[in-house]
């Protein structure tokens, strides 16, 4: 309910203030969204950011509450999303493992293995979208961030392993290897430091 009360309020400034008033208007979580309201979200250009977390936190207790039908089609409903035309963005807290989390949107398997939703899987590619060039978008740095191109901030990821070849359920065993932000170092592996003749003043050199 509360999402088709937020379209609703959006809709009403959209039509009292003009067609720009809403432009960057995003709702977080997507813990619950009603089908019916992805034809009203697409309208209005919202933008959602999805936790991969509340598949595996919520979808086994709306099983519980409201039936497999809800929990298998409203709790964090991807690929549902954007098939409607609606932008998402993905969205993970502290409490994560970030690579874990893009294995979970494409599994989408409970810690007991059961699958939630399989309609709303997504792939590799459409994940690393949503964690960067559409994530840029949904903070209104578009032009800065998200991807590597000329005039952008230079923030980048070594890993070690394939981001596009890694099998689907080991997406939880990558590592980092280093991390640039803004064309610095920040953080190094010792062991990818020591092999590529890496120090700078700053970064941090360490196995977290």
């Amino acid at each position: 309910r509360t999402v088709s009360l937020l379209l609703g309020l959006a809709a009403q400034v959209q039509q009292k203030a003009g067609p720009n008033a809403i432009r960057g208007f995003a709702m977080d979580h997507c813990t619950f969204v009603n089908p019916r309201d992805l034809k009203e979200a697409a309208r209005l250009g919202v933008t959602f950011s999805c936790a991969p977390k509340y598949i595996m936190d919520n979808a086994p207790q709306a099983s519980k509450a409201y039936g497999d039908e809800v929990a298998n089609t409203w709790v964090v409903p991807v690929k549902s999303l954007l098939d409607a035309g609606i932008k998402v963005v993905f969205e993970a807290d502290n409490d994560k493992y970030v690579w874990g989390e893009f294995e979970l949107l494409q599994t989408r398997k409970d810690k007991n293995g059961k699958v939630w939703g399989p309609q709303e899987r997504v792939d590799r590619t459409t994940v690393l979208k949503m964690a960067t060039r559409w994530a840029a978008d949904y903070v209104l740095k578009g032009d800065k961030l998200g991807s590597i191109e000329p005039g952008k901030w230079a923030d980048l990821v070594v890993l070690d392993q394939d981001y596009m070849t890694v099998p689907t359920e080991q997406f939880h065993t990558v590592q980092p290897q280093l991390t640039v932000f803004d064309g610095k170092i920040v953080f190094a592996h010792p062991q990818f430091a020591q092999e590529n003749n890496l120090s700078q003043k700053g970064a941090v050199v360490a196995t977290y």
